[in-house]
């Protein structure tokens, strides 16, 4: 029987490939970790963009192997098996993947939108205009929609597309980053993180605050972008772009440890490891008491988007820069690969496989080597 890995890369071979020469980053003296087995391009570049910048990861659903792609012309497109099902013009460029859910596939806009769409046709069912740019993928708890926001809210929205409540907390008054941690329901309990380096917890039905905690001081680039709650931990983990990883108790907020890396902007928890990204560095950190097992350097003043994990490799982009594939439990980099344009969204893992869309629009479709 095909592994997931091989029907999915089948399926994009069925389509037009473009045949332009595809320059691979030097990986030497890494190991060659990927293959193309296919690009596509989306996007049609502008001249009047001179950093353009994919944000949105691709969305796979393996039972009906369909692949739902969000980009910033503002068009959603469905693959069904590697060709192009449906397409849509939404209000705004799609900065978030799109969220799953039975029939709806619920889509988040820069334009204010966040909208409910029938996932066979595109069809709208709803949309609820939140007035402001919504800049990660919709969580789904308790039969309601959590989306944040640019303007440092989170909104709930009920299941049939009516606004329930909004929590804001007020932009720090130094300087920011941008970019917004998308909010994580655990425990009972909606956790978000702000610019002005705040962790909330949130009742899921009113939205009333249990705790808030600041884990950054004052300053500036006090921002938390990226949290992680697994239900099987009692702490939340967050990325303080000032002071580092910090666990916090997820009853109470209460903080367990701190590991200091500068910059942090992703964090990502997998059994008894914590791995997390800042100011060009990636790291493996115990998930008990925050001890580092290990440490990448991503190069002087280098960032990375989020990572995924596919059967032991890490799998990482510097952003505006080359996807890397590491080794998660040694932190050794295997290889490397790069278009020309670089990438500014996080991969999406299979088994096998990668698929990640380039910053000129280009959907790559890769292998994994053993």
């Amino acid at each position: 029987m095909r592994s997931l890995a091989a029907l999915l890369l089948l399926g994009f071979s069925y389509t037009p490939q473009i045949h332009a020469p595809v320059r691979e980053a030097p990986a030497a003296p890494l190991d060659r970790a990927f293959f193309i087995d296919s690009m596509k391009k989306l996007v049609e570049s502008r001249e009047i963009e001179a950093f353009p910048h994919e944000t949105a990861t691709p969305l796979y659903d393996s039972p009906s192997k369909r692949l739902y792609v969000g980009t910033r012309d503002g068009i959603l497109r469905c693959f069904d098996r590697g060709r192009l099902a449906w397409s849509t013009v939404e209000k705004g460029p799609i900065l978030s993947a799109p969220l799953l859910d039975r029939d709806d596939l619920f889509v988040a806009t820069s334009g204010g939108e966040l909208q409910a769409v029938n996932r066979f046709t595109g069809a709208r069912r709803w949309a609820a205009d939140l007035r402001e740019e919504l800049t990660t993928t919709p969580t789904l708890a308790g039969g309601r929609l959590y989306v944040m926001s640019s303007e440092e809210a989170v909104t709930a929205v009920s299941i049939e597309g009516k606004p329930l409540w909004k929590f804001r907390r007020e932009p720090g008054a130094g300087f920011s980053i941008r970019g917004n941690a998308r909010p994580v329901a655990a425990h009972g309990l909606l956790y978000a993180g702000f610019s002005d380096g705040s962790v909330v917890a949130l009742t899921l039905d009113t939205g009333v605050a249990k705790w808030i905690r600041n884990v950054s001081g004052t300053g500036d680039y006090l921002d938390v972008d990226a949290l992680a709650a697994p239900e099987d931990d009692k702490n939340v983990y967050a990325a303080s772009a000032k002071n580092g990883v910090v666990a916090l108790n997820a009853a109470t907020g209460d903080p367990v440890w701190t590991y200091a890396l500068p910059g942090a902007n992703q964090v990502l928890v997998d059994g008894p490891r914590v791995f997390a990204a800042g100011k060009g560095a990636l790291v493996a950190l115990s998930r008990i008491d925050g001890r580092k097992l290990w440490q990448l350097p991503l190069g002087a003043d280098r960032y990375a988007t989020a990572p995924a994990l596919s059967e032991g490799l890490l799998l990482i982009s510097i952003d505006r820069g080359a996807l890397l594939a590491v080794e998660s439990d040694t932190g050794r980099a295997r290889g490397a690969f790069d278009p020309g344009s670089g990438f500014s969204q996080g991969v999406l893992a299979l088994r096998g496989a990668a698929m990640v869309i380039s910053n000129q629009g280009e959907l790559f479709t890769l292998g994994l080597l053993p």
